[in-house]
């Protein structure tokens, strides 16, 4: 009974972590605030220019992608991440959802071609720009043993270049 009950109040805590992340990416759909994820490209190329911070933009399937939904419980899905991230990195989400009213309107069709110009073949992808918003740092994608220390190594190392 300890054991079936532990099992269900695993399943709820890992079920909370990703429902939490996905309305976190859907809390911010404009504008920038630093540490928080946006989808909006363009206001965070000028905070990123006014700031001198590279951009990481994590293409994703918020609502359908294994991978995604495994970063989000692992890595995005508490405060470490976005703590260190806070001054360090401009956070842009660009989703392709199944269920499109996660994404507003004017930014769809933009998604699919930000996607087609990054060359992106799969989700998750993180791409990582210098503070023009146009030339690329480089690339990670997801791990199944990625923790928020591991993923924050690999961007350390990534920047380093």
């Amino acid at each position: 009974m300890k054991k079936q009950m532990k099992t269900i109040a695993l399943a709820l805590i890992i079920a909370l972590g990703i429902t939490s992340s996905a309305y976190a990416l859907d809390a911010l759909k404009k504008g920038v605030e630093p540490g928080k994820w946006t989808q909006d490209l363009n206001a965070a190329t000028e905070y990123a220019k006014d700031n001198n911070l590279p951009i990481m933009v994590m293409f994703t399937g918020s609502d359908w992608c294994y991978w995604c939904k495994l970063m989000e419980s692992s890595v995005f899905s508490g405060d470490e991440f976005f703590k260190w991230a806070k001054d360090k990195l401009v956070l842009v989400a660009i989703d392709f959802p199944r269920d499109k009213s996660k994404v507003p309107a004017e930014y769809q069709a933009r998604n699919q071609e930000l996607g087609k110009d990054f060359q992106v073949r799969g989700v998750p992808t993180y791409v990582f720009l210098k503070p023009d918003g146009k030339t690329e740092i480089g690339r990670l994608t997801a791990g199944k043993n990625k923790t928020p220390k591991s993923f924050i190594q690999e961007i350390n190392q990534l920047l380093k270049k």
